[in-house]
């Protein structure tokens, strides 16, 4: 499994009203999702919202498909997992730039999503790892399969106790980010405003 180049990220999660923020850098990127891999075998990654092809490859070969992003200045990895994720759905484009094109439906589809922003070199910009566990089709509210949103759940959970806090509690960050941010290669941004790495202990 390979990591695409990153510049950073921080990730986030759309179930229950729960989000956490975490920087990472390419190195740690990479070490998340063999982590996943390792914890449970079957994780399938691939990039790019856009896709033509079966959209069913997305669990089996996602490397048959072509696939495109949404904007540019971003990145996106789809996190599915064999065993775990069933439901995918796409819609077909009948017009516009991405005519005859299936986007991904990442309210509905079995997946978690890496959202990264491209960042300059030595600038570390979030972006976010988001899913659903449920969702509403008007006044009905719609539980996913329980296997997918315990797979989920327990992702998020465990990253949010294994990585450190930055100055700012909600934000957690990945072990290479953090050296190379204290180290003063990196700059840790938000809003356009400086995050420090860890807590000032004054």
């Amino acid at each position: 499994m390979t990591a695409p180049v990153l510049a950073g990220c921080a990730i986030f999660a759309a179930m229950a009203a729960r989000q956490l923020w975490i920087f990472l850098t390419d190195a740690d990127v990479a070490r998340f999702l063999e982590t996943l891999e390792a914890r449970e075998p079957g994780l399938v990654t691939s990039g790019g919202r856009y896709l033509r092809g079966d959209p069913r490859a997305l669990l089996t070969d996602p490397t048959s498909l072509e696939r495109r992003e949404s904007m540019a200045g971003e990145r996106r990895i789809y996190l599915l997992h064999r065993k775990h994720s069933a439901d995918v759905v796409v819609h077909l484009q009948p017009a516009g730039p991405f005519e005859g094109w299936s986007q991904i439906d990442e309210e509905r589809t079995d997946c978690l999503i890496l959202r990264l922003q491209i960042a300059e070199v030595g600038n570390l910009q979030p972006a976010r790892l988001y899913g659903s566990t449920s969702f509403w089709r008007g006044a009905e509210k719609i539980r996913k399969r329980p296997m997918f949103a315990i797979w989920a759940n327990a992702t998020l959970r465990a990253l949010s106790k294994e990585l450190p806090s930055t100055a700012i509690k909600l934000m957690r960050i990945g072990p290479d980010a953090l050296a190379r941010a204290t180290a003063k290669e990196l700059t840790l941004t938000y809003l356009y405003r400086p995050i420090a790495p860890i807590k000032d202990p004054s």
